[in-house]
């Protein structure tokens, strides 16, 4: 985080039922709206993603929808354990790790099977890919399939355009691309998803989107709002509207494919053709184990980098090209792997 993150976030708190606060919760959501690239209505959740991910399937999804799940990674198969868990009926097209989706494929399964909804990661973040949003959108506008993105981990990383690329529900949260601290989730929904939201009960009584859009048509939270971040998003978003989002995505461009030249002769690849701007997901060599090359280089270099989990948990790490880094940063830790890996036994 930038050091005037850093700074807002050890600030007295304000009191936040007053109409000073209802002003900067106004801003916040209007540039939100920029940052998804959407008209459409933005819910503020004091949640990490995961609780966005779960105020959708119980505002717009219940046992009487068809849903069909992209599943790449991880953060597929939370879509896939929310629907289980809520007892929504879903069909999944599982996919090998960094293997991107055949458009081909989907368009059969959409235009044949009657599914109501589709749900997917814009990025899946445990091996890096970045799907075709756009394409997909254009095939759930022409089935009439209700189009739901998790977007968290890249919006201001790659280009998102919501409205433009026909999503009905996308997520955001607060500790990928905004550089901010985890804590704050938030929920874009369209005039496509309102009306949707007519049609169901919602089966939470926390994460209702009606109750919060009643209360932040006067700039408040129906629920006490982590208000430090609240004050840290206002400044972050008013420096993201200064520059212009596409600065920021150029920015993470620039420093991801600084990172991937600086690997070049390493006996390293890359896991997915289609990778995110926001991280580099690594394969090592079956003679390297990645989960222990992350600790090595925890122990000898006080260099983070990210481990997975599952059947990927020896074979992938994951670099970030987030938050304040810089080429020095990416310079540190490009010797701090040559170091590891020759000295790998």
């Amino acid at each position: 985080m930038s050091t005037r993150t850093l700074a807002i976030g050890a600030l007295q708190l304000p009191y936040n039922r007053t109409e000073q606060f209802s002003q900067i919760t106004f801003e916040i959501i209007k540039d939100l709206k920029y940052l998804f690239g959407t008209q459409g209505d933005v819910v503020i959740f004091a949640a990490s993603g995961t609780g966005a991910m779960e105020a959708v399937i119980c505002n717009f999804l219940d046992q009487s929808d068809k849903v069909l799940i992209v599943n790449g990674g991880t953060f597929g198969q939370r879509w896939v354990d929310l629907c289980i868990q809520h007892k929504i009926p879903f069909e999944q097209i599982i996919l090998d790790p960094g293997q991107p989706i055949s458009l081909e494929a989907l368009d059969y399964r959409l235009s044949s099977q009657g599914y109501s909804t589709l749900l997917i990661n814009a990025h899946e973040t445990s091996t890096g890919l970045i799907y075709d949003t756009k394409a997909i959108g254009k095939l759930t506008q022409k089935y009439g399939v209700f189009f739901v993105v998790d977007a968290i981990s890249t919006i201001c990383a790659d280009i998102f355009m919501m409205d433009e690329w026909h999503v009905d529900v996308s997520l955001l949260s607060t500790q990928k691309a905004l550089a901010l601290p985890p804590g704050l989730s938030f929920l874009a929904l369209n005039k496509k998803a309102k009306l949707r939201l007519e049609t169901k009960t919602c089966q939470s009584y926390y994460f209702d989107i009606k109750v919060y859009l009643a209360n932040q048509s006067r700039g408040q939270m129906p629920f006490t709002p982590v208000i430090g971040h609240f004050m840290m998003l206002q400044e972050r978003l008013k420096d993201i509207k200064l520059h212009g989002i596409d600065f920021f995505v150029s920015r993470h461009s620039k420093l991801a494919e600084f990172f991937r030249k600086g690997l070049q002769g390493l006996p390293l690849s890359f896991l997915p053709n289609s990778p995110s701007n926001a991280l580099t997901a690594i394969s090592c060599p079956e003679d390297i184990d990645a989960f222990d090359l992350v600790k090595r280089l925890a122990a000898g270099f006080n260099c983070f980098v990210a481990p997975n989990g599952g059947d990927l948990k020896h074979r992938v790490f994951r670099v970030s090209h987030l938050g304040e880094q810089n080429k020095t940063d990416i310079d540190f830790l490009i010797n701090a792997l040559k170091d590891t890996l020759n000295n790998f036994q």
